[in-house]
């Protein structure tokens, strides 16, 4: 038996070229488009929006990331500041200090007044009084009573600027606390501050 070896009737090319014009031909029909040789008409402008549009879809989204992480950063800022209210009342014990002041012929007297059971805690500043004067910390009440809460020597040698801190305490509560006064032994007034 012999083989039956035909000869192809087309040369590569001439198949080749058959190939291309049967894809021209229904039921392969292609777009228009894909015969184009160059750019379309227009194609730069086609272009320009195609890129337009990519930018401010890259930078929408990274507004977007921005403002969540503005959003982000706002409430833990919030939460840190509501729980350092939280524990700050926690740790001042519901007391409510009072800060009070004064200032008279270069002396300056400031004092915070805690609260306690019937009674006061002071703790006063007290700037420019000479050095070797002897002191005394006065509260007057609303009734006029006064009460000593504290005494001491301003420091020799020392820059009256600097000044000093005490503490002291008077049976009297911060409600019915009139003065804070700075005295001298002799009855001098130095300086006073109302509570």
């Amino acid at each position: 038996m012999a083989a039956d070896v035909r000869a192809s009737p087309w040369s590569p090319q001439e198949f080749e070229l058959n190939e291309t014009t049967m894809h021209r031909e229904p039921p392969f029909d292609l777009p228009p488009e894909a015969f184009l040789d160059g750019r379309p008409d227009g194609g730069d402008l086609l272009l320009q929006r195609t890129l337009g549009r990519v930018r401010h879809e890259k930078a929408r989204e990274g507004r977007r990331r921005q403002s969540f992480a503005v959003v982000v950063s706002t409430s833990l800022l919030a939460a840190a500041l509501a729980g350092g209210v939280v524990i700050g009342r926690d740790l001042g014990g519901g007391s409510e200090q009072v800060m009070v002041g004064g200032i008279a012929n270069g002396t300056s007297l400031s004092a915070v007044i805690t609260p306690a059971e019937g009674w006061s805690r002071l703790r006063v500043t007290v700037k420019g009084v000479e050095a070797g004067e002897q002191c005394r910390l006065v509260v007057t009440d609303t009734s006029g009573e006064r009460f000593v809460a504290g005494g001491w020597i301003a420091g020799s040698g020392g820059d009256p600027a600097r000044g000093i801190t005490l503490d002291g305490s008077a049976l009297v509560p911060p409600d019915r606390m009139k003065t804070v006064s700075v005295e001298t032994v002799d009855g001098r007034v130095l300086v006073t501050a109302a509570a």
